[in-house]
């Protein structure tokens, strides 16, 4: 959709600064009061470097915001649940996942990310769609990990539980836009733990 292929180095530094202040704005504003012009004012660059690098204006720039949350928020989970091969470090987890929702609430990259999904946007469902995935395979290989080092059942189907847990959080999510409250996040978060723990090998 860009022509990220053919930027210099230093123009893809640039188009990388603007998206990061454009996520910045969607965070803040939500993507259906995002304008370009704000996040020309916010990346302090003129409109044709703005439209130099989003030829296709809103659409495309919200395409790459939803390709950069997804990747800070798979980034976050890998560096966080590579280490859970003991129950504390999968406490840790779940704990460190509550407290980064309970302090940003909706300005939150995965907030945003699931309000800019509409019928007209197909390239960011599917961003949305390949993080799920991948953050399934990240809670999965943690799970395997703990069967490997023997403190879950071997015969606890890691895939299930893994989109289980993520399904959990996001529903968690959902509840928090509209109800402004993580208390369902924490609930979820704490009873899959708990699962977790009730598939301990004996």
């Amino acid at each position: 959709m860009s022509g990220e292929r053919e930027l210099t180095a230093k123009g893809l530094a640039t188009r990388e600064r603007i998206v990061e202040y454009a996520a910045a704005v969607t965070r803040e504003r939500g993507a259906a009061n995002t304008r370009m012009e704000c996040v020309r004012v916010a990346a302090n660059v003129s409109n044709s470097q703005l439209f130099h690098y989003f030829p296709q204006g809103k659409a495309e720039m919200m395409v790459a915001v939803a390709r950069y949350e997804a990747r800070t928020i798979l980034a976050d989970q890998e560096s966080r649940l590579r280490a859970t091969r003991t129950w504390r470090a999968w406490d840790e987890w779940s704990e460190a996942l509550y407290a980064h929702y309970e302090e940003n609430g909706t300005r939150c990259g995965l907030a945003a990310l699931l309000g800019q999904l509409d019928q007209d946007a197909p390239e960011v469902r599917d961003v949305l769609a390949g993080l799920l995935e991948a953050w399934e395979r990240v809670v999965a290989d943690g799970i395997r990990a703990m069967q490997s080092a023997r403190k879950i059942d071997p015969g606890l189907d890691a895939d299930t539980m893994a989109g289980t847990i993520v399904t959990g959080v996001i529903g968690g999510i959902v509840m928090m836009t509209v109800t402004g409250s993580t208390s369902r996040l924490r609930t979820t978060l704490r009873a899959s733990i708990a699962t977790l723990r009730g598939a301990a090998r004996q």
